[in-house]
């Protein structure tokens, strides 16, 4: 039995085998950023790809909570498929920057879901450090110092030409 999969060997349902998947996806990422992270302690953003992960599961859980409405459902699983689809604007294959396009396009949906949904629910799955008000604003703030310039200028492009709902 692989100890990295604790559902190995076990009998899953569709819901079990799917919450299972992204939470194999959690733990590959978590791994590949915190190994990256040691690998260049100098890159500087350290504390914004630390919260990628982090940014990941909170999306998932927020998606699949029965209390979180649907319109913010919407939003979030928008946000989840972005950051598992391998096309998007800058691929994960890219170290750095293929995360940080992930976390901004997480961080502005989620962002946006934010009015829909009790505080409480969004405290009680978010595992940063940072208080998530203050983690979104400032990855917001600091969109085009995270990806560069023209990549941010593209993902305000492609959240401006939708619906701002």
């Amino acid at each position: 039995m692989d100890e990295n999969n604790i559902f190995e060997g076990e009998v899953l349902d569709d819901g079990e085998r799917s919450e299972s998947m992204r939470m194999d996806f959690y733990r590959r990422l978590r791994m590949k950023i915190d190994d990256y992270i040691e690998k260049h302690p100098a890159c500087g953003l350290g504390k914004y790809l630390a919260a990628v992960p982090d940014v990941f599961y909170l999306l998932i859980r927020l998606a699949v909570d029965s209390e979180v409405p649907v319109s913010a459902k919407a939003k979030l699983g928008g946000a989840v498929m972005y950051f598992i689809s391998p096309i998007d604007l800058v691929p994960d294959f890219i170290p750095v920057v293929g995360w940080m396009d992930d976390l901004i396009v997480g961080v502005t949906l989620l962002n946006r879901a934010l009015n829909d949904i009790d505080p409480a629910i969004v405290d009680k799955y978010w595992l940063g450090e940072d208080k998530i008000y203050d983690f979104i604003k400032n990855v917001l703030d600091k969109g085009d110092k995270l990806v560069g310039t023209k990549i941010w200028e593209k993902l305000k492009k492609l959240f401006e030409s939708k619906n701002a709902g």
